[in-house]
Formats: structure tokens, C-alpha cells, sequence
């Protein structure tokens, strides 16, 4: 289940950043434009199959998917193995799946995708109400993340926008770990992003990985 959701995310992590729609046109390859088939969309096995190579016009298939489809799977695995097939494995298990789509989208093509974070979100708030019983707890997660990453913002020295599509990724991606995570394992989220940004000052989405690799292990710890 984990390798099948893994396969359809490198979808919308192709697709989004190219303002693709995400069903109307079947899978193809990105240099030949060649229809895929449905034994080139295996996860992981069709990679390997083919040697990374589109089997239609020879064109290098960067390993990045295959390894994509392989990390959601063990995602899976892993939320199986502590919550077994349940509401919360579901929830976590879509949740994890989009943060590593946001990652993936940042690596390969420099795009933030607000779609998926705003999935990121509701899946997140989904989880945490049906959790703590009340939205009080992921609302103020969400509030403190906002206070934080606008902190951050301020002391950036870039001009403060209200416009919430104007925000700075790292901003949203903090709101998401606020409503996602209690305040003891966020504030863990936002010391890693501050020492990500001392360390590596003039590296872009630095931060904003730290965050989602943080959010992503601390999610796997989240209490039953």
C-alpha cells in the first residue's frame, strides 16, 4: 500500500511544479512524451527493470522517484508496525507522504507547493482532534507556529505581507508542524531549523528540510 501511494505521489511531484493538471493526462515520459504502460509503473521494480532508463527513448529517469516510492513505503511499513491498520496509521501515514512530497518538490525543482501543504494540514488536524478529543490543542499548535516562523520572518529583515500566499515556506511549514505536533516535540522542530540556519546560512531550503525531516521522525513517535 505504502510502495502504491509512493508511485502516485511522484505524480503531483512532477506535475504540480509544472502546472499539470493531475488526472486528465495518463502517465508519460517527461522527454518523449511516450504513454507509460502498465508495466513501466511498478514502484521502484519498473526503475530498476529498465536500469533508470525510459524504455521508449532511452532517457535517464532520475533515481530521486524510485527512491521516493521506497521511503513512503517504509513509512508505511513503519506506522503499520506501531498503529496497525487504523485511523491513525492512515492519518500519519498521509501526513508523512505529503511533507515528503513538499521535500521532493523543493529538491527537484526549487517549487513550494501550497496544495500539498495545505493536505499536509488537514491531515495533520484531522489526526489531532481525533487524538486529544478537542481543536483547542492543534489550534494552538497552529497559532504558536504562526508566532514563531513570523518571529523568524521579523528577524529575517524582509518586509512583513499579509497576504498568507506571500508567506515565507518555512512559516507554513512551522503552522503545519504547531498542528501536527505537541508544543514539547515543536519547539524540538523549531531548535532544529535554528541551528540548520546557522550552519548552513547560504544553502536554500536548508530550513525548510530540517523541518520536514524533524516533523516527519517525531511524527513516527507521536503516542498511540
Amino acid at each position: 500500500m505504502g510502495l502504491a501511494f509512493g508511485n502516485f505521489a511522484t505524480n503531483p511531484i512532477y506535475r504540480l511544479p509544472r502546472n499539470e493538471s493531475l488526472f486528465l493526462k495518463d502517465p508519460y515520459c517527461g522527454d518523449c512524451n511516450a504513454k507509460l504502460m502498465p508495466r513501466d509503473l511498478f514502484p521502484v521494480l519498473s526503475w530498476l527493470m529498465t536500469r533508470g532508463k525510459c524504455r521508449y527513448c532511452g532517457a535517464s529517469i532520475p533515481a530521486c522517484y524510485a527512491i521516493i516510492e521506497a521511503l513512503i513505503g517504509l513509512l508505511f511499513v513503519l506506522c503499520f508496525l506501531k498503529w496497525s491498520f487504523s485511523e491513525q496509521f492512515l492519518m500519519i501515514s498521509f501526513g508523512m507522504t505529503a511533507f515528503v512530497m513538499i521535500a521532493a518538490m523543493l529538491y527537484l525543482d526549487d517549487f513550494f507547493s501550497g496544495k500539498t501543504m495545505v493536505a499536509a494540514i488537514v491531515f495533520g488536524a484531522l489526526y489531532r482532534t481525533m487524538h486529544d478529543g478537542t481543536l483547542y490543542d492543534m489550534a494552538g499548535g497552529a497559532f504558536a507556529g504562526l508566532i514563531v516562523g513570523s518571529i523568524a520572518w521579523k528577524l529575517s529583515r524582509k518586509q512583513l505581507i499579509r497576504d498568507i500566499a506571500a508567506f515565507p515556506p518555512y512559516l507554513d511549514l512551522l503552522v503545519a508542524a504547531g498542528v501536527w505536533l505537541p508544543l514539547t516535540q515543536f519547539f524540538l522542530v523549531c531548535f532544529a531549523a535554528g541551528v540548520m540556519r546557522f550552519i548552513c546560512k547560504n544553502s536554500q531550503w536548508a530550513v525548510e528540510w530540517a523541518i520536514i525531516a524533524t516533523v516527519v521522525l517525531e511524527m513516527l513517535v507521536l503516542r498511540s
